[in-house]
């Protein structure tokens, strides 16, 4: 009985150190990219995981105004904000919109920050709102804590 317990456990142990598991430096590598990622980049990185999380996904019946579609940045944000306004709403915003009455990201792409079929145009013409909202959404798809990202959003857009 004891040999099969030692077996156990250090077939677990080499199941953790060999088996696919993300090392913290990994996580910690991909992470950083994901923060140094231009528009064009975080663009494109977020929509093939779009289409990884939501396969099929008819985005029509979200009734998305004109303004969405100005570019794919914009367009991928929005889609992000309906889908992950929760994770949104975790992160301030920088561009300083606040006096718009914006109380967290999501609201600077849906109405009082919720998904009910009404969308605020301010994110439309922000960059750093679609940005936010794209490393957000790559962050959280790589299993970063909302501490990680709130502290990397003060350091990257803080300043």
């Amino acid at each position: 009985m004891r040999v099969f317990k030692i077996a156990i456990i250090l077939s677990l142990v080499l199941f953790f150190l060999f088996g696919g598991i993300v090392f913290p430096s990994d996580h910690q590598k991909e992470f950083n990219e994901i923060g140094k990622m231009d528009i064009k980049q975080l663009t494109s990185r977020a929509k093939a995981a779009l289409d990884r999380r939501y396969p099929g996904e008819d985005w029509g019946k979200y009734k998305f105004p004109k303004y969405v579609y100005i570019n794919d940045a914009v367009q991928t944000a929005y889609k992000i904000a309906v889908k992950n306004s929760e994770l949104l709403a975790k992160f301030a915003c920088y561009c300083f919109c606040e006096s718009m009455g914006h109380k967290n990201l999501a609201y600077c792409f849906l109405k009082k920050g919720v998904v009910k079929g009404k969308f605020d145009d301010h994110a439309s013409t922000c960059n750093i709102c679609v940005t936010q909202a794209m490393m957000a959404f790559l962050w959280d798809e790589i299993g970063a804590t909302e501490a990680e990202m709130q502290k990397a959003m003060k350091e990257v857009y803080g300043k």
